[in-house]
């Protein structure tokens, strides 16, 4: 019993040394170095840093890539809809035939709408910018606007960027499924 005891006592001495002097560490990163805690970037923030958009740029981006999101959030219901249908379909073991070629070439419909969508936003964001800006426009297309409008809300901070900073590539680069999905699409739409 007494064991016990000193080993409780050993461990919230511990636990308490271990929020260190300054208050502990709430966020995950204030710690004794005072460092506040990370914040993750918005997609936005990345873009202007990246293309250095001034306010008004920043403001008509936003506008855009808004009246995209409206645009694209029918076509997420359609792809969760059909992500759906297509795992009952692989667990019945019915993943080919008619039935699932008239499934997949609808679903890669979807997909390719979805990446006009992020095709049609980029193209606005592109002409919206000076001359100057143009030149880091690819590397914002490539790792920030791929997939930027599924998850129903562009604002939120990537995850990371297709082929090299978060998302695999699979087999044959970028825009391989790459996830075990197993679809063979090449809509470059798997590892989410």
């Amino acid at each position: 019993m007494i064991l016990r005891l000193l080993l409780a006592a050993a461990l919230l001495v511990s636990m308490a040394s271990a929020q260190g002097k300054k208050g502990g560490s709430r966020g995950g990163g204030g710690g004794e170095g005072g460092m506040p805690p990370m914040q993750r970037q918005t997609r936005l923030d990345m873009i202007a840093d990246k293309l250095k958009l001034n306010k008004d740029q920043k403001d008509e981006v936003t506008k855009i890539f808004d009246a995209d999101q409206e645009k694209a959030n029918p076509l997420n219901e359609l792809i969760r809809n059909g992500r759906g249908k297509i795992t009952e379909m692989l667990i019945a073991g019915k993943n080919s035939g008619a039935d699932w070629d008239n499934l997949m070439k609808a679903f890669t419909g979807v997909l390719a709408q979805q990446q006009a969508l992020e095709t049609d936003a980029f193209q606005k964001l592109y002409a919206s910018l000076e001359d100057k800006q143009k030149k880091n426009a690819p590397v914002v297309f490539e790792e920030l606007m791929a997939g930027m409008f599924e998850a129903g809300n562009w604002r939120r901070p990537p995850m990371g960027a297709r082929g090299g900073m978060g998302f695999p590539q699979g087999p044959g680069g970028p825009g391989g499924m790459g996830d075990g999905e197993g679809m063979g699409t090449g809509s470059g739409r798997g590892g989410r």
